[in-house]
């Protein structure tokens, strides 16, 4: 990861700070094209994803928590808070 882009390092400091509280905030401040690549994804599928992040694998989800420096559980929260709002959003349809 020697050529790791180095907006990777605002995402720490922004869940700290609560700018990120899940998962798609992390995309205000990395484009998710810089993700889906460093990944190995395509970028429509990532963004499908992102939509839907139960979608993803884990060890996907870890490989970004690597790329931002934080830890698995650190990630997990992430995804379970983009989770928690979008099933709301479903929720709110019906």
């Amino acid at each position: 990861m020697g050529n790791r882009d180095p907006r990777y390092s605002l995402i720490k400091p922004m869940i700290i700070g609560g700018k990120i509280v899940s998962f798609n905030d992390i995309f205000k401040f990395i484009p998710k094209t810089v993700v889906a690549t460093d990944l190995g994804k395509k970028v429509d599928r990532f963004t499908e994803l992102m939509h839907r992040v139960e979608g993803f694998t884990l060890e996907e989800l870890f490989m970004i928590a690597k790329f931002c420096d934080l830890d698995e559980s650190e990630m997990l929260k992430l995804a379970e808070n983009e989770y928690t709002i979008s099933k709301s959003k479903i929720i709110k349809r019906f």
